[in-house]
C-alpha cells in the first residue's frame, strides 16, 4: 500500500550459484555485465564477485553492480574486494549509507570512489539520482512526476534503462534521465515491470513528463 514494496523472497538456485556455474565465454563477448543481488548470493559474494568483474573488465566489458543491502555486520567486507572492478556502482543511496556508515552524500560518493569504483550511481527515490566519478562533477537527475502505486522493481528498471542509455552512446545525464523515466513507469502499477511498454514509450516519457524538484 501507499507505494511501498513488501516482498517475500526465496533464494532458490541463487543460494548455490558459484564460480563453477559462470559462463565465462558469454561474459567476455558481452558489452555490459550487470551484477544484481549482491548479499543474496552466498557462494558468489565477496572475492568470487571480484573475480568475475575483473575477468569482465580484462575483456573490455563495462561492469555495473546493484545490490540488496541487508542489516548485517559484514556489508563492507563483502563488497570491498569488488569495488576496483566496478565501472558503475548502482545501489540506492540508503544502501550505500548502510555500507559505509556515512550520511553526507558527497562523503558517501568519495568513500566508494576512493576504494576503486569508477562511478557511483545512487538511486534516491523522489529525489531522483546522483551520478558521480573521480574526474567529473556530480550530476543530479530528477525523478518524474508519476501516480505512485507500487515501487517494487523501480531500482532494477533504473539500472536496466541506464545500461540501455549507455549502449546508445548517450551522455551519463541522458542515460540517467532515461533510467528515471523507466523507473517512473514501473511505479505506476502493481508488479516489478508494470508500466513499461517499450523503448519509444519510455523515451517519450523522458522527453515530455514533468520532473520533481530536487533538494540539494
Amino acid at each position: 500500500p501507499n507505494g511501498e514494496r513488501p516482498a517475500l523472497h526465496v533464494l532458490g538456485a541463487n543460494a548455490k550459484y558459484s564460480l563453477e556455474d559462470v559462463n565465462w565465454d558469454i561474459i567476455k563477448n558481452a558489452d555490459y555485465l550487470h551484477f544484481g543481488g549482491t548479499y543474496l548470493l552466498a557462494m558468489l559474494d565477496g572475492e568470487p564477485t571480484a573475480e568475475v568483474l575483473k575477468f569482465a573488465q580484462k575483456h573490455g566489458v563495462v561492469t555495473t553492480l546493484d545490490m540488496i543491502a541487508l542489516q548485517r555486520d559484514d556489508l563492507l567486507e563483502i563488497i570491498e574486494p569488488a569495488l576496483p572492478y566496478i565501472d558503475y556502482f548502482m545501489p540506492g543511496l540508503e544502501e550505500a549509507r548502510m555500507i559505509c556508515k556515512l550520511e553526507d552524500r558527497q562523503a558517501v560518493i568519495d568513500f566508494f570512489l576512493s576504494r576503486g569504483a569508477k562511478h557511483t550511481v545512487f538511486k534516491m527515490g523522489a529525489q531522483g539520482s546522483s551520478i558521480a566519478g573521480k574526474d567529473m562533477a556530480e550530476i543530479r537527475v530528477p525523478a518524474f512526476k508519476m501516480n505512485v502505486v507500487d515501487s517494487t522493481g523501480c531500482g532494477d528498471a533504473y539500472c536496466a534503462a541506464f545500461i540501455v542509455g549507455m549502449s546508445q552512446g548517450w551522455s551519463l545525464e541522458q542515460a540517467g534521465r532515461f533510467a528515471s523515466a523507466a523507473s517512473g513507469l514501473v511505479i505506476t502499477g502493481l508488479g516489478s515491470d508494470a508500466g513499461i511498454v517499450d523503448f519509444d514509450h519510455t523515451l517519450n516519457v523522458m522527453n515530455t513528463y514533468d520532473s520533481i524538484p530536487m533538494d540539494e
